[in-house]
């Protein structure tokens, strides 16, 4: 509760200067009543009543140009504080009044919705939206505000619309998340009604031709339909979007190369790839890949050139796991059995725009809500 009273002490201290600076420019209009108000208020800040304090400065203050920003002030503070409640009722508490101008009931409505939105009321939150997209000075901040609840109630086709129209408001396009969504609609259908999901990727491909998404989740869908030759082809478009996500998805190439008995387009695949990729997964499959050809002593000898170039734990505990298939002292053999325990490097993926870190690859960042813009660390 200290908390919430030092949160107050704002309040209070504007509160003090409203009523200090109406007994100034007219002394009759600052009333013995008005006083006592706010001193009881003062009373019930010290005694840590915070939502009696709220009560009494909101009664207080009048609500007009000078006092409107005081109330909207203490609103932001509180649902900042999580403190979702005290803010709605303070807003609702604004919007009751009659005085106060249309203009400003706009701004309090905004202030409100993003209470609703705070607290869970998407619906709430909607309805206040709709009212001020129909206002001119407000339109483009609640467009954006009614994309982000379609968003999170998973209403693909409107939150597809609404962008749409922020296109063209703003004058500025945003292909990479209109692609994400095309695709999150696919998804829903990709096992219900292959065509219509299938009509959605294109849609995604052909707005943003670079998301890696699209390509994935068709390449899902072909293999749902043990169609690896499709599939294969979808996946090998990633080659050319962003190589990063080639190891993130390798399982999928190879398995598909796997069922269509491609063993030397596989290891071509794989050496090629391990080339200018730093990925242990994929140097991992091209090992497998060579002694399966050329036998354990070439697998050996050539990640022993790696660990010699590059000491690094990853290559080293390849090596160790080649060198117990061959014949080795007992000593040698303890060691290698050591390295091949030690830990493995965790893959994960970082947030380009708000640096948001994980082992999951999450297409919308959980922390800034921005679409496509995780990159894989590390493989």
């Amino acid at each position: 509760m200290y908390q919430y009273a030092i949160l107050l002490l704002p309040v209070a201290a504007a509160s003090g200067w409203y009523f200090a600076f109406k007994h100034y420019q007219n002394p009759s209009k600052a009333s013995a009543s008005e006083q006592a108000g706010y001193f009881k208020g003062l009373n019930y800040l010290l005694n840590e009543q915070p939502d009696k304090a709220i009560d009494v400065f909101i009664d207080l203050l009048e609500v007009d140009d000078e006092t409107i920003e005081i109330h909207l002030a203490l609103g932001t503070l509180f649902r900042q504080r999580g403190e979702v409640e005290k803010s709605i009722r303070i807003h609702q508490n604004l919007i009751a009044r009659p005085q106060i101008t249309q203009e400003t009931r706009f701004s309090v409505l905004n202030e409100l919705g993003l209470d609703y939105m705070r607290a869970g009321l998407l619906d709430r939150a909607e309805n206040i939206y709709l009212e001020l997209e129909n206002v001119s000075t407000h339109q483009e901040s609640a467009i954006k505000q009614l994309i982000a609840i379609y968003q999170q109630e998973k209403e693909w086709l409107k939150a597809i619309d609404y962008v749409l129209k922020l296109e063209v408001i703003s004058g500025t396009k945003v292909p990479k998340v209109l692609a994400h969504l095309h695709c999150e609609y696919a998804v829903i259908y990709k096992h219900e009604d292959v065509a219509l999901a299938k009509a959605y990727l294109k849609k995604a491909l052909k707005i943003d031709r670079q998301c890696v998404r699209a390509n994935i989740i068709a390449a899902e869908i072909s293999i749902d339909q043990l169609d690896y030759k499709q599939a294969l082809k979808s996946l090998m478009n990633i080659m050319g979007q962003d190589q990063r996500f080639v190891p993130v998805y390798l399982k999928m190439f190879i398995d598909c190369l796997d069922q269509l008995g491609r063993s030397k387009q596989k290891f071509i695949f794989l050496q090629e790839l391990q080339l200018n990729n730093t990925s242990s997964l994929v140097l991992q499959r091209f090992i497998d890949a060579l002694k399966d050809t050329k036998g354990n002593e070439e697998a050996l000898s050539f990640i022993h050139e790696k660990v010699s170039n590059t000491p690094q734990k990853k290559y080293l505990k390849l090596y160790a796991k080649l060198a117990l298939a061959e014949p080795l002292q007992d000593e040698t053999k303890f060691l290698c059995n050591a390295i091949t325990q030690l830990n493995d490097d965790v893959s994960s993926f970082q947030c380009k725009c708000c640096g948001f870190t994980s082992i999951h690859l999450n297409w919308c960042c959980p922390s800034c809500k921005e679409w496509g813009e995780a990159e894989p660390c590390s493989c």
